[in-house]
């Protein structure tokens, strides 16, 4: 799921819940207050009822009773509460019920099939428990609502001064005594001084058509607050995420891109909130690894060079730049192991400037270098690749020929050797000649590179013996 998909539900759970938590608390205390409203209001106009009724005749026994009581105030419906001491009416008059609810005298008609018991409801076929259809605890003057035609809003309790029920309201039968719990909450009706009844307040609740629609508007209202929230969270999530989510797409591609390798990137700033920050951040941190990565680049290039440096200095004569005696013997070995193992020709030669001491006695160890220095750079000029070149010591140097017969390897040296010969060697001194001597040998069955050097030191050695400047090798 992507971040905007996420901030968008996260704005939309928001304002859903905040729409519900209110809404939710405010239908639940507009109805709880509307009902104790209406209950008080009930409450009031069923008591002062049952407080005329004890009045007129003094206590319920000596009264008619239940059918008295509903006669009494179906009469108080039609003729509406006496003036109050102002002069003012109590309640507002209640029309009249329909034609075909009143009788011929103008009284309300009862269903077919029953008559009203001592408890106001009715009898006979409906006796179903959902008491009188009007005269107990009627709390307001209303016409009754569809499908409960005649059902009071509130159906009160009503017992005699013994707290036996004589109006059970739905709740009670007559004679049950009334429970503590009612009685705490009972109002008691008086007259001259005693009391002759109570009323409780517990009853039915039975909401009018008008209460009904105004819940249903209360509920139609928070439904479309509900959808209002929704369009609002949906819309301020795209419109937030879209920034949000173009610098996060800037930022994954270009941690991507340095994950690949390319570690300078930039990603463009937007605004100067905490995700503009981040960028600004990131393109600093990316800037500075690239730099860094650089120099460690760079660093690690030097110390490779100076590695390989170092590895050259360890295998090279520093006077000639030819290689030393300790690398001609490791790699005249593998040369040596090679030709063995695939049958190859392989040729070692190891060569002697001639007369060297008289060299350095008659014209300086300056001009001693200075002959070892071009003989190395004529030897190493004159060497084929796959060649091995070294001074081995002093004034000695030794080739190793891979891939070469031994006369080639002999005409090879005696090129060189003329070479040597023939070098303008009067510009190093004028009176200077210098000449070499080499011994050539190219059998492997000498069983060893070292082995063949020496049988190899022996020509040469020949060389010496028979006049020097000549190459010798054994046939």
């Amino acid at each position: 799921m992507s971040l905007r998909t996420k901030f968008m539900l996260a704005l939309l759970l928001t304002g859903l819940a905040a729409v519900a938590m209110v809404g939710g608390l405010a239908y639940t205390g507009m109805t709880r207050k509307v009902d104790l409203i209406r209950r008080e209001q009930a409450m009031e106009h069923f008591y002062s009822a049952a407080e005329a009724y004890v009045q007129q005749y003094g206590s319920w026994q000596a009264s008619p009773g239940k059918q008295g009581f509903d006669e009494f105030m179906r009469s108080r419906e039609r003729s509406g509460p006496p003036p109050t001491s102002d002069g003012a009416q109590g309640e507002e008059r209640r029309p009249p019920p329909p034609e075909e609810e009143r009788g011929p005298q103008g009284d309300e008609r009862r269903p077919p099939g029953g008559e009203r018991g001592p408890q106001g409801e009715e009898r006979g076929p409906r006796d179903d428990g959902r008491g009188p259809p009007r005269g107990e605890g009627d709390g307001e003057r209303r016409p009754p609502p569809p499908g409960r035609r005649g059902e009071p809003p509130y159906r009160f309790i009503l017992a005699d001064q013994d707290y036996k029920v004589v109006l059970g309201g739905g709740v009670y039968h007559p004679g049950e005594a009334l429970p503590e719990a009612a009685r705490k909450d009972a109002r008691a009706v008086t007259v001259n001084g005693r009391v002759a009844a109570y009323v409780s307040p517990e009853g039915v609740i039975t909401p009018s058509k008008q209460e009904l629609q105004y819940l249903g508007a209360m509920r139609d209202a928070l439904w479309l607050g509900v959808g209002g929230a929704a369009v609002l969270a949906v819309a301020l999530g795209l419109l937030l995420s879209r920034g949000l989510g173009r610098t996060l797409g800037h930022l994954t591609k270009a941690v991507r891109a340095m994950h690949g390798g390319s570690l300078l990137q930039r990603v463009p700033v937007e605004g100067k909130d905490e995700v503009a920050e981040l960028a600004i951040a990131f393109n600093d941190m990316s800037e500075k690894l690239a730099r860094t990565h650089k120099e460690l680049q760079d660093s690690h290039q030097t110390i490779l060079l100076q590695a390989e440096q170092m590895r050259e200095l360890s295998v090279r004569d520093a006077l000639t730049k030819l290689h030393n005696r300790r690398h001609f013997d490791e790699q005249a070995s593998t040369l040596f192991s090679h030709a063995v193992r695939h049958k190859r020709p392989l040729a070692m030669v190891i060569g002697d400037i001639d007369f060297f001491k008289k060299i350095n006695d008659n014209f300086s160890h300056a001009t001693g270098d200075a002959v070892l220095r071009q003989v190395g750079e004529i030897l190493r000029s004159h060497m084929r690749l796959s060649d091995l070149v070294a001074r081995y010591g002093g004034e000695e140097f030794v080739i190793a020929f891979p891939e070469t017969e031994l006369p080639q390897a002999a005409a090879l040296c005696d090129k060189l050797r003329g070479i040597i010969e023939s070098f303008p060697w009067h510009q190093v001194h004028p009176d200077l000649k210098v000449t070499m001597s080499m011994g050539v040998y190219a059998d492997l069955a000498a069983g060893t590179a070292e082995a063949m050097l020496q049988k190899a030191d022996a020509l040469l050695y020949r060389a010496k013996e028979t006049g020097r400047n000549r190459v010798c090798f054994a046939a």
